[in-house]
C-alpha cells in the first residue's frame, strides 16, 4: 500500500481542513516489496532494495539495503558485486 496523499492537520477546521498533502514516493529498479507493505509519501527506496513483508517505510531506504519493522529500519545490505554483475549481464527474471 502506498500512502502519497494526507489531511492538511495543521491549518484550518479540526480536526482537518479540505487540503491535501501530496508527497511523491520514489520505488527505484528491481526493489523487492513483502507482502502487506506500507509506504509512505516522501519516501525514496533505491534500487535492489528489499522492504520485509509487513513492514512500514516512513523515511528513505538507500539501494541495495535489506529492511524492515516498523517504522521499516536497514539491517543488511545486499551483495553489490554479485548484484551489479547480473545487471550488467542482463540476468533479471
Amino acid at each position: 500500500m502506498m500512502i502519497a496523499q494526507n489531511h492538511n492537520i495543521n491549518g484550518g477546521a479540526l480536526p482537518y481542513d479540505n487540503t491535501y498533502i501530496l508527497k511523491d514516493i520514489e520505488i527505484g529498479d528491481n526493489v523487492w516489496l513483502g507482502n502487506r507493505v506500507i509506504i509512505l509519501g516522501g519516501v525514496k527506496i533505491g534500487e535492489g532494495a528489499v522492504i520485509q513483508a509487513g513492514s512500514v517505510v516512513v523515511s528513505d531506504i538507500p539501494a541495495l539495503a535489506i529492511a524492515g519493522g516498523h517504522p521499516a529500519v536497514v539491517f543488511s545490505h545486499r551483495d553489490s558485486e554479485h548484484y551489479f554483475r547480473l545487471k550488467n549481464e542482463e540476468k533479471f527474471n
